[in-house]
């Protein structure tokens, strides 16, 4: 049970990276070549973690098979400390009040989606 717990966080884990660099890589050529401000793209990026975290949290959830909410949750966790330790340590900036509700808003969406796989695909072996 534990090293299945282990195998969806580090699948689900691999997953959001990927999905996070590919969407920031999107961002980032749109920034640059494209006539979209940084002030316009704020939304977007907060909708993206929020998808991102909720496939993460999915992908966790069909690894597992059974305590979707748990490993979902955890999933979303690490997303959250990951990313606020990326920032605390690359730019040296806290985390601020509406950061906060975002990670929590990415947790929720990460635990979801673990719950959501585990309903639709758990008894499926």
């Amino acid at each position: 049970m534990q090293a299945r717990f282990l195998r969806a966080l580090g699948v689900s884990f691999i997953t959001m990276l990927s999905l996070v660099l590919f969407a920031g890589l999107i961002i980032a050529t749109l920034l640059r070549f494209g006539s979209v401000t940084e002030q316009s793209v704020t939304g977007v990026t907060i909708g993206i973690t929020i998808i991102v975290t909720l496939i993460g949290g999915f992908a966790a959830g069909l690894r597992s098979r059974s305590k979707g909410w748990l490993v979902g949750l955890s999933a979303g966790l690490l997303f959250a400390c990951v990313a606020a330790f990326m920032q605390y340590l690359g730019y040296g900036a806290h985390v601020s009040l509406n950061q906060s509700i975002v990670f929590i808003a990415a947790i929720i969406s990460a635990s979801f989606g673990g719950m959501v796989a585990v309903s639709l695909f758990g008894s499926v072996r």
